[in-house]
């Protein structure tokens, strides 16, 4: 199995999105993006390579995927195989322009 780590713009973006669903929408959604996140890393973490590649962030040293959250986010990842590890870099808000997709991943 796959170890899953989260970076530091990851984790700050997850923490941002709830704090808003819970102001916005309540507890439900926030659990429904729980539920989404759990889902999300217990397939990474058996089958690392199973979303689809994302188009945006081609021509990169790494291969970067997207898993869907909540219809309109995707969790940018990478898998390192020498290290049996999922890097989570971000969640991307699909519905903003896919320029700053490629600027957040550097």
């Amino acid at each position: 199995m796959a170890k899953i780590t989260w970076n530091e713009l990851a984790s700050r973006q997850l923490e941002e999105h709830l704090d808003y669903a819970l102001e916005e929408f309540g507890q439900k959604c926030v659990r429904n993006w729980y539920r989404d996140i759990l889902r999300i890393e217990s397939r990474l973490s058996i089958q690392p390579l199973s979303y689809p590649r994302v188009t945006q962030l081609e021509n990169r040293d790494k291969i970067y995927r997207g898993a869907t959250i909540m219809q309109s986010f995707q969790l940018i990842h990478y898998y390192d195989e020498d290290s049996n590890t999922v890097y989570i870099d971000a969640i991307w808000d699909m519905r903003i322009n896919p320029v700053k997709l490629k600027s957040m991943i550097k």
